[in-house]
């Protein structure tokens, strides 16, 4: 869920041909369909997905005390730290349901404000991909700003109850070096891109 789009908007820039994109379309989807009929917890998810309070006790805990920590935030939240859920009712509070506590926490404008300065990253992002002629900038800018956005959508889309729950942590703001580390050296090259733009431009 985070791969292909990645590899889409990457062949899309390139200018590939649309016939490729309805065909890794359907190869996708019946790679998805195959892979959670053969295993018992990924269909789980979807079920709990599409009707999490068929077993509410089970595999639509997480989702249901995922939305109930969102509804009881009402808008301005209870106060940064003061989460209820996030002490043992909710399930990987700290990494895939981060967004969950924030809602809590910070109410609407602070999941509002969480969406904006990931919408931010994605301008700036395109900016830096639109404004330069070298082909590795724009690609990599392109496939950065795809990687960080479709990802952060994933873990709010499953918070949200959207998407289905996949496990994948919130850019910047879930805990783990394992996916902070990677996505700070993601941003360090938009910077350096950024840089590189703006000394060509005094050079002109």
């Amino acid at each position: 869920m985070v791969m292909m789009p990645i590899m889409a908007a990457l062949l899309y820039f390139v200018g590939a041909p649309f016939k490729w994109f309805v065909g890794g379309g359907v190869m996708a989807l019946g790679a998805i369909a195959a892979l959670s009929i053969a295993a018992p917890y990924r269909m789980a998810r979807f079920t709990s997905w599409w009707n999490p309070y068929a077993d509410a006790q089970g595999t639509g805990f997480q989702v249901i005390h995922g939305q109930q920590a969102l509804g009881s935030g009402g808008w301005w939240g209870v106060g940064l730290g003061g989460s209820r859920e996030k002490w043992g009712t909710l399930p990987e509070a700290h990494t895939d349901f981060i967004y969950a506590v924030l809602g809590e926490e910070l109410g609407i404008l602070g999941t509002i404000s969480v969406l904006v300065l990931f919408s931010i990253i994605a301008i700036m992002g395109l900016r830096i991909a639109r404004g330069t002629n070298e082909a590795f900038i724009q690609i990599a800018a392109l496939g950065i700003v795809t990687w960080i956005v479709t990802q952060a959508l994933v873990n709010i889309g499953a918070v949200l109850g959207i998407l289905p729950i996949t496990g994948v942590p919130l850019p910047l703001v879930s805990y783990g070096g394992s996916s902070l580390i990677p996505t700070l050296l993601a941003m360090g090259i938009l910077m350096a891109f950024a840089k590189h733009e703006a000394y060509m431009q005094e050079q002109q």
